[in-house]
């Protein structure tokens, strides 16, 4: 297929209200406006700026694709450097498709976090990072509590409602009340692109919004929008449908700009982190 060029600066899609591109050593990083406007540090990352090699160029964050190491440590290394961040503060969930939690700080700096798709910290000595190439990166602040949480959900989070869980785990471990949350729903495969079959749906089968998220495509083959059933879990625990914010790019259309496992197969991962801002 070749190697993708990277968009240039002026050649990066629109945003939706309430996005921003940030362009830096090489990097084109989005953030979300709610949770920068409320000093929450954080990023979702795109393809471009990184040191690996096809199929994995250049900005791979995952380590569990295939690249090579050094690579991937060198590209992390630069990403959290660009949120003013050493590398040892970076903690990564597993990702096992499910809708488990994990508090974590300090004491987790560098590991990895076995059997979780979500993390959640009030320390700001840790940065939490989900990995996706087309599942969708969630993150969640509660500036009220100084607490953050990172998701990762595919279809199979989706169904299993790790947004949703993400969002009691923070009441739980923090008293975070939902009302206070901001939500940034970033990059991952779209509606355009998600084709899915009858076992994908019926693994929806207990949400009552389900018809709202599949479209028929034809016989026995549904169109899936994780982005509208991400927002409806978030809205149906309780944080306000104006504070949920979806930048409604897909990674399979843009690939100078995203990984997409269900385009390339073999291919590398973006990231969304988050942290809690230091005093």
């Amino acid at each position: 297929m070749g190697r993708p060029d990277p968009p240039s600066a002026g050649a990066l899609p629109p945003l939706p209200a309430g996005w921003r591109w940030a362009a830096q050593d090489g990097l084109y990083l989005l953030h979300a406006e709610s949770l920068r406007a409320l000093g929450v540090s954080h990023a979702f990352t795109t393809r471009p700026g990184g040191r690996s090699a096809a199929p994995f160029d250049t900005l791979n964050l995952g380590r569990g694709v295939g690249d090579a190491p050094e690579a991937v440590r060198q590209n992390r290394t630069k990403v959290l450097a660009a949120l003013g961040r050493p590398l040892r503060d970076h903690v990564e969930a597993s990702q096992v498709h499910g809708a488990n939690a994990a508090i974590v700080g300090a004491l987790q700096r560098g590991e990895k976090i076995s059997g979780v798709d979500i993390l959640l910290t009030r320390d700001p000595a840790v940065v939490l990072a989900v990995h996706c190439a087309d599942c969708v990166p969630v993150l969640l602040a509660d500036t009220v509590r100084g607490a953050v949480a990172a998701v990762h959900t595919g279809w199979r989070g989706a169904a299993a409602g790790a947004s949703a869980a993400a969002v009691r785990a923070m009441a739980e471990a923090f008293g975070s009340r939902p009302a206070d949350l901001i939500a940034a729903v970033g990059p991952s495969i779209g509606p355009c692109c998600y084709e899915v079959d009858a076992a994908v749906m019926a693994g929806f089968s207990a949400w009552p919004w389900r018809g709202d998220v599949f479209v028929a495509r034809r016989l026995g083959r549904w169109m899936l929008d994780l982005w509208e059933a991400n927002r409806r879990q978030l809205v149906g625990a309780g944080v306000r449908p104006e504070a949920v914010s979806m930048v409604r790019l897909c990674t399979s259309c843009h690939r100078g700009l995203f990984f997409s496992h269900r385009r390339d197969r073999v291919t590398g991962r973006m990231a969304g982190l988050i942290a809690v801002s230091r005093p």
